[in-house]
């Protein structure tokens, strides 16, 4: 007997900038609150600093950047960071700094869609696909086109 259901995906959900973003639940290793990181002079704008996680350096990115948006990391007390896996291809622990996380939520492959073609406020190369929940769209990141810019 055949399965004919589509298949489901885990997204974990935050917002940068005002916008409902989305990630693989698969490639998350964990989301930190109120973290503390060292910033790196003469780094490229797009490199936040580095933290220590329980002995790990973690390498933070500035995502609202690599994503195309004028601006990007604001400075807070209170800062919430996603930390991505490392993999084969990619050795070392990298973080993101986000403005809050949103929610783990199961999507069918069937309600994907293909990206509007108005997102020119983001790099719409990163941005693979979209989903329409609750009245907003998620916009999915492609890790691995992100992966390739650093």
């Amino acid at each position: 007997m055949s399965n004919t259901s589509a298949s489901k995906n885990k997204l974990l959900t935050f917002y940068l900038n005002g916008t409902l973003f989305g990630l693989d639940i698969i490639i998350v290793k964990e989301i930190n609150r109120n973290i503390e990181f060292t910033p790196i002079p003469d780094a490229p704008p797009q490199i936040i600093g580095l933290m220590n996680m329980r002995g790990q350096v973690v390498t933070l990115f500035d995502l609202a950047l690599l994503l195309g948006y004028e601006k990007g990391y604001k400075h807070t007390n209170k800062h919430i960071c996603l930390i991505l896996k490392n993999s084969p291809t990619h050795l070392d622990y990298t973080g993101f700094l986000v403005d809050h996380a949103g929610s783990v939520i199961d999507i069918n492959e069937d309600n994907w869609e293909a990206p509007p073609a108005n997102i020119s406020q983001i790099d719409n190369k990163l941005i693979t696909k979209v989903v329409k929940l609750d009245g907003e769209l998620v916009m999915v990141i492609d890790v691995e086109a992100l992966f390739k810019q650093f």
